[in-house]
């Protein structure tokens, strides 16, 4: 079976799903409570993880598993969204890019 169509859709997902975790993240430093971007920030790692699964990219799945776990304590009121947890947070999408980009290239 040809994975070479599902494989670009996973990467255009992917992108986007990057682009709305940095824009959720820049929303949250004016407004660190906003449900809807926290939430945003979370949907982006669970979906890129889950898909990432599909296709056997553990590296992927188990960084974004870390930052969903994260996220779900910060959903949850455990912890509490900062400018530094921003930034961090800010890294890991720029990392979690890097991987699949990694994944992309062969």
């Amino acid at each position: 079976m040809n994975l070479d169509g599902a494989r670009q859709a996973f990467l255009e997902e992917v992108a986007e799903l990057l682009r709305l975790m940095e824009d959720a993240l820049l929303a949250l430093e004016s407004n660190p409570q906003d449900p809807e971007s926290l939430n945003e920030v979370f949907r982006a790692m669970h979906t890129i993880k889950g898909t990432g699964g599909v296709f056997g990219y553990t590296p992927v799945v188990d960084f974004t598993h870390q930052v969903e776990t994260l996220m779900d304590q910060v959903r949850s009121g455990l912890i509490p969204m900062t400018k530094p947890l921003i930034a961090t947070l800010l890294d890991c999408r720029d990392h979690t890019g890097r991987l699949v980009e990694f994944i992309a290239t062969g």
